[in-house]
């Protein structure tokens, strides 16, 4: 790579930001596009009320968080605070609790952190990329205008969505569309009071017919308020994908419920479906154009979630490094 490349990154997700940030660091002008309208990706948060909570990933791992610190600065671990929640099985049985790092007030904390000093679109959908010559990549929005020409395209986008945007590049597109994604619901919630069976408790996780795992999110580094996430297992989450907001609401509440065997009374709640949530173990075959102009990265790269993600970037920054 050379010195003032123009560079477009479609996607703020953890891997779209990680590599725009090691891209600035290697001399590129780097502009970002996400049709959101902040970043985060799976890292995002959502509002319920007046609070703000997670929304997708509840945070990093031990390992993850160290994958992250080998790519990064040492000044871009900061952003990141400690978490150690009290932790139990889905029958309240206490277990070993996790060790999670994550970015204050919200996760999106740390993409929004890497993106400092660039340049950021947010709420631009980008439907076309087009190879004009040699040198030059239009990106253009789905509404046809053009949002810029750039020497180098990175697409951060899910699999499915990544798909349309690679007709430049047919091998790699072909790569992309035999990538299978999953879907999980989420449901938020602002309770009234701390159930008196989770009172020592904010994390759960374990076998379940149902649940993924559960977390008190305003317990976390930064949050307040009684709020609640309660994840759906991807199994469910397929089987359901098609079911009402409505009826997946119901059925996530009613399994909260049943943890501690009180009523309910939520404030506020709000569900989610992400529909390309989970890649599974599998790995692309190539990420990349010949001639490294046009590459994809994601945690659906590299072998799935946050470690995916990581990974994903770092193969992609080595690949264009001089």
């Amino acid at each position: 790579m050379k010195q003032g490349e123009r560079v477009a990154v479609i996607g703020a997700g953890l891997a779209g930001t990680l590599v725009a940030e090691g891209l600035h660091r290697l001399g590129a002008e780097v502009t970002v596009f996400d049709k959101s309208r902040g970043t985060g990706g799976r890292l995002a948060a959502a509002r319920l009320g007046e609070l703000s909570v997670d929304l997708g990933a509840p945070g990093l791992n031990r390992s993850q968080r160290n994958a992250l610190a080998a790519l990064l600065p040492e000044t871009s671990m900061s952003a990141l605070s400690p978490w150690r929640p009290g932790a139990a099985d889905f029958n309240l049985k206490p277990v070993s609790a996790p060790q999670l790092w994550m970015a204050r007030p919200r996760s999106s904390g740390l993409t929004r952190a890497l993106l400092n000093g660039i340049e950021l679109n947010t709420r631009v959908r980008i439907a076309r990329v087009i190879h004009e010559d040699e040198a030059a990549y239009r990106l253009e929005d789905e509404t046809g205008i053009v949002q810029g020409r750039f020497d180098r395209v990175v697409v951060a986008a899910p699999a499915p969505q990544a798909v349309s945007l690679l007709e430049c590049v047919p091998e790699l597109q072909q790569a992309v569309r035999e990538v299978e994604m999953e879907p999980r619901w989420i449901l938020l919630l602002q309770l009234e009071q701390r159930p008196d069976r989770l009172a020592q408790l904010e994390w759960l996780e374990g076998e379940h017919p149902l649940l993924q795992r559960v977390w008190r999110d305003g317990s976390k580094p930064g949050r307040s308020g009684e709020t609640w996430a309660i994840e759906a297992r991807t199994d469910w989450s397929r089987q359901h994908v098609g079911d009402s907001p409505e009826q997946v609401q119901s059925a996530l509440l009613q399994a909260f419920a049943a943890l501690y065997t009180q009523p309910i009374k939520p404030v506020q709640q709000r569900i989610h479906r992400w529909l390309y949530a989970d890649a599974g173990r599998q790995s692309l075959p190539v990420f990349c154009s010949d001639d490294a102009r046009v590459l994809v990265c994601g945690d659906w790269v590299a072998g799935g979630g946050i470690d995916g993600a990581i990974l994903s970037a770092r193969q992609l920054l080595e690949r264009v490094s001089p």
